[in-house]
């Protein structure tokens, strides 16, 4: 589905719009994720070991009211739609020690400012990726790559700003913080990038992840911000409003799990290629994210880039998306009018 979904209300006219829109898609995807998790009986052992739902209710209460007429309207057991969106934390709640090698982001400071990254994912995400584009009571829209019935994984707010994302699984998690899909919807959700920092910095994290907020605001100035994000806090990761690049791997944090180990990696070897990078518009960052290293085609391993955003974010919003390895997917594109 290359068009946008578009939804608009409160939280729970969103979730019951989504149920129905997407119903078949949301029912498809989520019974590969149950399946490939173990089958329901596995599901129900990880939601009822965690307790993320207070932090979410806590924090993103309008994101769980959309969540619960989600999963009423779709007809999907709303334990399955909860797991579905507990992507980062099944990872370490499995506790094989195993690291996840998910997405390559770069921020560039240039004018007007751009962000880009590559979201890898498991292959039975494969054909449920979607652009969701939401608008919320007050007005403000944002737009996210997702997987359908997922809250989002990253995208851009009409507020003027982006937000990419990066695993971190070497980091310290918790069964009680909010879950990074909540997290990223939250923080997409305030009304500037430094509420959204804020907002990054003050709550409860569930997993580790990095997170990069990139804006220009109504001045014209150039805002970034870099933070590595763990159940112990928010670690600053790269020099305030210059550009930078984030892999797999801490750069700043040491909040480090001490039983995950990292293993083998290819994290290093694109954060030397960001670190190295040449872009200068948004057709050369569109280039670099459909390229090896960064670029995983379907073929490489049962781990593809399940789809890539590269945004502009002047005073006009522009957002590129490829769903799928965008190797072999087209690039689209959408202008999201700033207010």
């Amino acid at each position: 589905m290359s068009t946008p979904v578009s939804v608009s209300g409160t939280g729970h006219q969103r979730g019951q719009a989504l149920g129905e829109i997407m119903r078949d898609r949301i029912r498809d995807v989520v019974g590969a994720v149950v399946d490939s998790l173990g089958g329901p009986a596995e599901v129900q052992r990880f939601v009822t070991d965690t307790s993320f739902e207070a932090a979410i209710a806590t924090y993103t209460p309008d994101l769980l009211a959309e969540f619960d007429a989600m999963a009423t309207s779709s007809g999907v057991p709303r334990d399955h739609l909860l797991a579905h969106n507990l992507m980062d934390e099944h990872w370490w709640w499995q506790q094989t020690g195993a690291t996840r090698e998910a997405c390559s982001t770069l921020a560039i400071a240039v004018e007007p400012p751009l962000l880009g990254q590559t979201m890898d994912l498991d292959r039975v995400l494969d054909g449920s990726q979607v652009v969701l584009r939401s608008t919320d009571e007050s007005g403000r829209t944002t737009a996210v790559l997702t997987s359908a019935g997922l809250m989002g994984l990253c995208g851009l707010s009409s507020a003027g700003f982006g937000i990419c994302v990066n695993a971190l699984t070497t980091l310290e998690h918790s069964a009680t913080g909010l879950p990074v899909a909540f997290v990223l919807r939250g923080a997409l959700a305030q009304p500037d990038a430094r509420a959204a920092l804020a907002f990054l910095q003050s709550v409860p994290h569930a997993s580790g992840q990095h997170y990069a907020i990139v804006s220009h605001d109504a001045h014209g100035g150039l805002f970034t911000a870099s933070v590595e994000c763990s159940a112990f806090g928010a670690v600053v990761s790269a020099p305030a409003n210059r550009g930078f690049g984030h892999a797999n791997h801490p750069l700043a944090t040491a909040d480090i799990d001490p039983t995950m180990a990292p293993g083998q990696s290819r994290s290093h070897l694109r954060q030397g290629v960001l670190d190295a990078h040449v872009a200068e518009t948004l057709d050369d960052l569109a280039d670099l994210l459909s390229s090896p290293p960064l670029c995983v085609s379907r073929t490489d391993s049962d781990w593809f880039t399940f789809g890539a955003l590269a945004m502009r974010l002047g005073d006009e919003l522009t957002l590129r998306y490829s769903l799928g390895p965008p190797d072999a997917e087209p690039w689209h594109e959408i202008v999201v009018s700033r207010n």
